[in-house]
């Protein structure tokens, strides 16, 4: 019950957001949530054991301080916004980061491997970021962001049955033993199916054929950010990204295949007229 009431609220939410919102709510929303996603990244990357047992982190196994969280925003901002501002902005914004880096963590190994990791979740959830505000950025934004999530999740949980019903050979085993090559292809058979039926929320220059190649791009792109996702997990010896989401674990946990979809849309958005 606790996790059907858990996506009740998040859909009529994310339905609100699409549709219902003025853009600036909309993109102020997408920023707020990368910031989030980006503070469970970094969290989880604290987390890590070292090899002789001990936590990389403090003794409560969490991000030493706040310094690396504050770290890790910044770069996050780089990143989302690094390539819209034009190249000269992005060399400018990584020196300051890198100075309040040196700054703010003590000069360990251990503090050099936690920058490492926020650097790599700045640009896990950055660049996902940039994507969707340019997405978002026109009169059009709220339906072309519904398009996605919906293809996206509509492919997830093709995988999900998929899986269950036909089971078989595993996709990869050592970072998720619950996903296959049956689910997989059921999710780019259910997400090309989602793609033509949600043509309607994009311009009219794209058909049912090029919807349906849309929703199987997209998912293919959602089950390479769950796995990277499950791999992130798996290093830090996490079931879930965190608990945000009663029932469903982090908003990472619900939103690693949209960061790459994202992507992938915005790639396909150059030859497609969204």
């Amino acid at each position: 019950m606790r996790r059907v009431i858990s996506a009740t609220v998040v859909a009529v939410g994310t339905l609100a957001l699409c549709l219902f919102v003025p853009p600036w709510v909309r993109q102020l929303a997408i920023l707020l949530a990368a910031v989030y996603a980006c503070r469970e990244a970094v969290r989880m990357a604290g987390a890590v054991r070292a090899p002789d047992g001990g936590a990389e982190g403090s003794e409560n196994g969490k991000v030493p301080g706040s310094g690396l969280v504050v770290i890790t925003l910044l770069m996050l901002l780089v990143a989302a916004f690094g390539v819209s501002s034009g190249p000269s902005a992005v060399p400018v914004a990584a020196m300051a980061v890198l100075a309040v880096a040196a700054l703010a963590l003590p000069a360990n190994p251990r503090a050099l491997g936690w920058l490492g990791a926020a650097a790599l979740a700045a640009l896990w959830i950055g660049l996902p970021t940039a994507a969707l505000l340019a997405l978002t950025a026109g009169e059009n934004g709220g339906r072309v962001l519904l398009f996605l999530l919906a293809t996206v999740m509509v492919g997830e949980a093709g995988a999900f049955c998929g899986g269950k019903l036909i089971g078989g050979p595993r996709l990869a085993p050592s970072l998720s033993p619950g996903k296959t090559w049956a689910g997989f292809v059921a999710q780019l058979a259910v997400g090309g199916a989602a793609g033509a039926a949600m043509v309607p929320l994009l311009s009219a220059d794209v058909t049912p054929v090029t919807g349906a190649a849309l929703g199987v791009w997209i998912s293919a792109a959602a089950a390479l950010g769950d796995l990277f996702e499950s791999f992130w997990k798996r290093a830090a010896q996490r079931k879930d990204s965190g608990r945000i989401i009663p029932g469903h674990g982090g908003l990472l946990d619900r939103i690693d295949g949209v960061l790459f979809g994202a992507l992938a849309l915005l790639a396909a958005s150059v030859a497609v007229p969204l």
